[in-house]
């Protein structure tokens, strides 16, 4: 299912204001969120985020305030499908799965739309028909197991690592780097920018610049692959950003809060 603009919207702000750092634990979200929830008409999503399974409510026994809960699949859902510390951290088991396919150049748009499907994947394109991943996810063994027309024609293959040298080299040429980067950079230029934004009398200013993080993010992460860490290319800005981004949303979120 399709999120809309206000619910991903909505599970990013319950993302970071949830808990510190990035875990899924039950917490009173105070007045603030309660507020800013209502302004923006939000209220009755999160009564259908719990119904997808994304949120849980409750009421505190001991005062009867109102309890949120993401729930593990709200805050990968919020993440946008992946969690960038689990990618990185995660064990890599040293074979390379390789999915190939026959489609002939006359039938582009069928091409195409399973490209984009392995590029959303995290896949890489070693060349031409053959893509290549680290790991298979979710939303890989999704495709691997669709009986569409185009996932028909898909087949995955296991390789083995032939050392760390070939890796680089696979690494370098199935996914630009140069491009994620870049991206990187565009994030870390919003996130400067986050001084001039934090007046804590200006929650508009605050808003406006978290909706920025949040496209800002958004793109980086569209083209990121997030490799295990001892995939990732020399001068890869991914951790490094994402870091500083826990640090600085952790601050805006507590201003939205104490200023609601």
């Amino acid at each position: 299912m399709k999120m809309t603009a206000k619910t991903e919207t909505l599970l990013y702000r319950l993302l970071w204001l949830a808990e510190k750092p990035l875990r899924p634990t039950l917490r009173n979200l105070e007045d603030g969120f309660e507020a800013w929830a209502f302004r923006a008409g939000l209220l009755r999503h999160i009564r259908r985020l719990e119904a997808q399974g994304y949120v849980e409510t409750s009421r505190d026994p001991s005062g009867g305030c109102r309890l949120h809960r993401l729930t593990e699949a709200g805050r990968l859902a919020a993440l946008g499908g992946r969690d960038p510390e689990a990618a990185w951290s995660g064990k890599w088991d040293r074979k390379w799965r390789l999915f190939l396919f026959d489609i002939p150049e006359t039938e582009r748009s069928k091409r195409r739309r399973l490209t984009r499907t392995l590029a959303a994947a995290g896949c890489g394109c070693l060349q031409g028909s053959v893509w290549i991943a680290p790991r298979v996810g979710a939303a890989l063994e999704s495709l691997a197991a669709g009986d569409d027309s185009e996932c028909s024609q898909l087949m995955m293959l296991l390789a083995d690592s032939k050392g760390k040298g070939v890796d680089a080299r696979m690494v370098t040429a199935a996914w630009d780097f140069d491009a994620i980067n870049e991206r990187y950079r565009n994030a870390l230029e919003v996130l400067g920018r986050f001084a001039s934004h934090a007046v804590p009398e200006n929650r508009v200013a605050i808003e406006q610049w978290m909706n920025e993080d949040q496209v800002a993010w958004k793109a980086a992460f569209a083209l990121d692959p997030l490799l295990p860490r001892e995939l990732l290319p020399e001068g890869y800005l991914g951790r490094q950003a994402w870091e500083l981004r826990k640090t600085i949303l952790a601050r805006a979120t507590k201003l939205l809060q104490e200023n609601a």
